[in-house]
C-alpha cells in the first residue's frame, strides 16, 4: 500500500460523517447536507463553488475528478450543474465511502468512482470536457506523468482547473495535512509547476495566487478564538482525525510566513 493510502486511509468514514448530520436519515441525505464534511481541500466548499463556477459545466459535459477523496466535489458538480463526473483516487476507504455517499444523496446515476493511479487513467483519449484537481498535486512524485494522463483523456479545448500548495520561501512547517514529514511531500515551487503544464502541451490560461484567500479566511475564523472553525475541526476530527487539527494550523502557519503558496493554474487542451 502506497504512503497516500496509508497517511488518508481510515475506516468507517460514512458512519462517522452520518452521526455527525442531525438530520440525517438513515437511507437517504442530499448533497448539501454533507458539505461540511466532504470538501477536503483548500477553502473547502468556498473554493469549490468559485472553481465550479470558472468550468460552469452543461448537463451533457463529463468531467474527471483527479485525487477524488470522499466525492464532495464531484457531487456538488452534480447536484448544480447536472454534469457527469467520474473520481479516481488511490486510497480505497476513500474510493468506498465517496460511493457510499453519492449513493445515499441521489446521484448515483451521475457520479461514479474508480480506485486508480491518476498516473495511469482507465479511460479513452478525448473522453472528458473538463477536469479538476484540487490540493492533490503535494501528494503525487511524478506530476509529469499524472498532468500528461490528464492532457490525453481531455477533449481538445477541455479545460484543467488544479490547486496545489507551492514552495515559496524556506521550508513548511510540518506536519502538513498531506505529509508528516519532507520526505512523503512533492512540493515544487511555481514556476516548476506551470512549466510542467506547458511540457504536456496545455495552454496556461491564467494562475491565480489564494494564498491572501486561505490566510484571511483563517484570520476571520480566528475572530471567533477557535482555529480551525466549528466546522473544519468536524472534518478533520470526523473524517481524518483529530491530528489534522495540528497539520491544518502547520498549513496556514506556513502559508502566513511566506514558506507555501496557494496556487489554482488553470489550463485548456488547445482545439
Amino acid at each position: 500500500m502506497s504512503n497516500v493510502t496509508t497517511h488518508y486511509g481510515s475506516d468507517g468514514i460514512v458512519e462517522r460523517i452520518l452521526a455527525a448530520i442531525s438530520d440525517a436519515k438513515p437511507d437517504k441525505i442530499n448533497a448539501a447536507q454533507l458539505y461540511p464534511f466532504d470538501q477536503l481541500h483548500g477553502r473547502e466548499l468556498i473554493a469549490t463553488r468559485d472553481h465550479g463556477g470558472r468550468l460552469a459545466p452543461s448537463p451533457t459535459d463529463r468531467i474527471l475528478d483527479v485525487g477524488s477523496g470522499i466525492g464532495g466535489p464531484a457531487r456538488f458538480l452534480a447536484a448544480t450543474y447536472g454534469c457527469q463526473v467520474d473520481g479516481v483516487d488511490l486510497t480505497p476507504v476513500f474510493v468506498e465511502a465517496s460511493g457510499r455517499l453519492t449513493m445515499l444523496s441521489g446521484l448515483g446515476d451521475k457520479v461514479r468512482f474508480h480506485e486508480a493511479d491518476a498516473a495511469k487513467l482507465p479511460f479513452a483519449d478525448n473522453t472528458f470536457n473538463a477536469a479538476i484537481c484540487f490540493y492533490v498535486g503535494m501528494n503525487i512524485a511524478d506530476k509529469a506523468a499524472v498532468i500528461g494522463q490528464a492532457f490525453r483523456v481531455l477533449k481538445p479545448g477541455g479545460k484543467l482547473i488544479w490547486t496545489e500548495a507551492v514552495l515559496a520561501a524556506g521550508e513548511p512547517n510540518y506536519p502538513l495535512p498531506w505529509a508528516v514529514a519532507p520526505e512523503t511531500s512533492h512540493l515544487v515551487d511555481r514556476d516548476t509547476l506551470k512549466t510542467l503544464f506547458a511540457d504536456a502541451g496545455f495552454h496556461i490560461d491564467e494562475v491565480i495566487d489564494e494564498t491572501g484567500e486561505h490566510v484571511e479566511l483563517a484570520m476571520q475564523r480566528a475572530s471567533s478564538g477557535i482555529i480551525p472553525s466549528p466546522v473544519q475541526r468536524q472534518v478533520n476530527e470526523i473524517v481524518l482525525g483529530t491530528e489534522f487539527v495540528q497539520r491544518r494550523k502547520n498549513y496556514i502557519r506556513s502559508l502566513s510566513e511566506g514558506r507555501l503558496a496557494s496556487l489554482a493554474i488553470i489550463v485548456s487542451k488547445p482545439a
